[in-house]
């Protein structure tokens, strides 16, 4: 499988979804492992819950502990040949006169697919590590206040992004209903709600009070501004769908460079 090189103008920030997908189908076969192997004293399997099944449990569940780890394997290495490819396509876009006219319009909602990416990737790294690594669990609180901190990174770099567009629609105005016609402004809350979902996860399992706190506090954070803003472009784009009908063109989008 190859990818087309340097498409300069004919690049979309939305080709970044490709790796999101990707990324999705590792969390996919992660779960087929979290409901259908035994992990014992573990919230999640690892990769010590997988060998104890692969000497001892039954022929389903070895089955599913080697379908799932290479359906995380596969996508996960596809996952990050897209992010890779996507990283560079974007930078050579951003130099032509095509990203200036994007970071003018309304469809520069389509960067907030770059920081949805970046949350996914860390959450893909922390299924290889639990995966792959063996005896991880056992250090795995040093490794959540680095995972606070990706989230925390790619949180504020969502923030920046959406407060450039925000800032430049209310100071200015310019934001044609008509033609967004469609659900593609829910991007933004996308974004913050796979930020958020990062957070919790951390909250969640780590066991230092201090660690847990900030990562409920910032979930929270993010999902009440996905929530409040989701609200909004809800009602936005129902109200342009109903009163002009639906932009397919926004709404499906297009990776006919991926051959």
């Amino acid at each position: 499988m190859s990818f087309r090189k340097n498409l300069g103008e004919k690049y979309s920030p939305l080709y970044y979804l490709a790796a999101l997908g990707s990324g999705g189908l590792v969390i996919t076969f992660f779960m087929y492992l979290m409901f259908l192997t035994p992990h014992k004293g573990y919230p999640i399997p690892v990769y010590d819950t997988l060998i104890n099944v692969l000497k001892g449990g039954s022929l389903f569940q070895s089955l599913v502990v080697v379908v799932g780890v290479a359906g995380v394997a596969f996508f996960a290495y596809l996952h990050f040949r897209l992010l890779f490819w996507n990283i560079k396509e974007y930078s050579n876009f951003k130099k032509t006169k095509k990203f200036e006219e994007l970071k003018r319009s309304p469809a520069e909602v389509q960067l907030m697919a770059i920081p949805l990416t970046y949350a996914m990737t860390v959450n893909v790294l922390f299924m290889i590590g639990a995966i792959f690594i063996p005896h991880l669990w056992n250090v795995v609180e040093y490794i959540f206040p680095f995972a606070l901190l990706a989230f925390f990174a790619i949180g504020v770099y969502g923030v920046k992004i959406f407060m450039d567009f925000i800032s430049r629609v209310v100071a200015f105005g310019g934001f044609d209903t008509e033609n967004n016609n469609s659900l593609s402004q829910m991007l933004f809350i996308f974004a913050f709600t796979m930020i958020a979902v990062g957070f919790s996860a951390t909250g969640a399992m780590s066991h230092n009070k201090i660690v847990s706190a900030l990562g409920i506090v910032f979930s929270v954070g993010f999902l009440s501004i996905a929530a409040v803003f989701g609200i909004i472009k809800l009602v936005i784009g129902f109200h342009s769908m109903f009163k002009h009908g639906v932009n397919r063109e926004a709404a499906i989008g297009s990776v006919r460079y991926f051959v």
